[in-house]
């Protein structure tokens, strides 16, 4: 049953599509205190704990001190669903947290190596109880909450498993109890969604080769084919000059691509970086000062928004697995702790990530090649 949690989510990437470090934690923290032996010892509050938060698609691990009293277990499990401090959820430490405010904890017990933490009906807010009648993205965000509770509670030795119980009804995730082996990378990799090829014309070459001028499309990809590439290029391109959004060349954007000219670069930094317009939901990538690529992305929806400023490339993955939200981030660039430029599926014309930045699997590719590690990123 633990192994439906990793298929359904690997799922949830084919039909939809952003830590502290940012890297999968997997390693088991041995329990303060373990030379000390008795029955007493399994009821001491340890002096700190591990809370983990998130950061984009990633782990935001903090270290805390917790509270005495109420036991270790439901200390360090208030500790966590209280959620960030103030100075935590700063830019520089970006820690967020996908457990819904006002969330309760009402009670946590250990069961012969399970923690069984009981929640008020907050934990679940926009999630359907039915497994079935969740959507990818509702699926997703409940792996995240869910897996922030057991990757805080399993850091323990005596502690193998975690089950929660919501309004006083076991939470079906669709399993009940959940390990850290439940986040493990899978062994299939991401599979690209198959997209339909439209029909070759000439006035669709003509658009393109337009598009290709003005650095929104590669001249490879100018072949006559109304495809998936074009339409993300028209929508970066209608996005920029604050046209209407809808992908498709109409009198407005048509008149427009007649007198555009290339993206200019707006902000202050190196000759080569990459600057990211949150709103527009455009990024460019900027090399001797000149916008070689405009490329349609998505980033933070309202609540996990993309942070502005100024930031550096640190670390590049092709396959990064998110193990909150145990989903594939193909293309992966890092550049402020869990929050990265990746390939997704499906990039909206609104904010719609938890942080990261959305790029669409066309361009996924040239990105990670442009982002090479030290690469300036600007966020406005």
């Amino acid at each position: 049953m633990r192994r439906i949690l990793v298929a359904f989510t690997a799922l949830a990437l084919l039909l939809m599509g952003c830590g502290g470090d940012g890297s999968p934690v997997s390693d088991r923290t041995a329990e303060p205190n373990q030379t000390v032996t008795g029955a007493e010892n399994r009821d001491r509050v340890p002096e700190t704990a591990e809370l983990y938060f998130t950061s984009g698609e990633q782990f935001r691990k903090v270290e805390r001190r917790v509270p005495r009293g109420g036991g270790p277990l439901a200390a360090v499990a208030e500790a966590l669903v209280a959620g960030p401090s103030a100075r935590e959820r700063q830019a520089g430490f970006e820690a967020q947290t996908q457990i819904p405010a006002d969330t309760e904890v009402e009670g946590v017990s250990l069961e012969e190596g399970v923690a069984v933490v009981a929640l008020s009906e907050e934990f679940s807010a926009g999630i359907p109880a039915d497994p079935s009648a969740r959507s990818p993205a509702e699926q997703l965000d409940l792996s995240a909450r869910l897996a922030q509770l057991t990757f805080t509670l399993t850091q323990y030795e005596r502690v193998e498993e975690a089950k929660l119980l919501v309004g006083g009804e076991p939470l079906q995730a669709p399993q009940t109890l959940l390990s850290r082996q439940d986040y493990a990378e899978p062994d299939q990799g991401p599979v690209r969604k198959q997209r339909p090829r439209g029909e070759k014309s000439k006035s669709t070459e003509q658009i393109q080769k337009r598009l290709a001028a003005l650095r929104y499309l590669p001249k490879s990809a100018v072949d006559g084919l109304d495809g998936y590439r074009t339409e993300q290029a028209i929508l970066a391109f209608q996005s920029w000059e604050g046209l209407e959004r809808d992908g498709i060349v109409g009198p407005a954007t048509s008149a427009a691509l007649a007198e555009a000219r290339k993206p200019k670069p707006g902000a202050d930094g190196p000759s080569r970086r990459i600057e990211v317009y949150n709103q527009k939901g455009v990024t460019l990538l900027i090399k001797s000062g000149i916008t070689k690529r405009a490329i349609h992305t998505s980033s933070g929806a309202p609540g996990y928004e993309t942070p502005t400023g100024s930031y550096e490339v640190f670390r590049k993955e092709l396959r990064s697995w998110s193990v909150p939200y145990s989903v594939w981030l193909p293309y992966a660039s890092y550049f402020n702790q869990g929050i990265a430029f990746h390939e997704y599926a499906e990039v909206p014309t609104f904010p719609a990530s938890h942080g990261c930045v959305r790029v669409p699997a066309p361009e996924a590719k040239i990105v990670y090649r442009f982002a090479s590690v030290g690469t300036a990123v600007v966020v406005i």
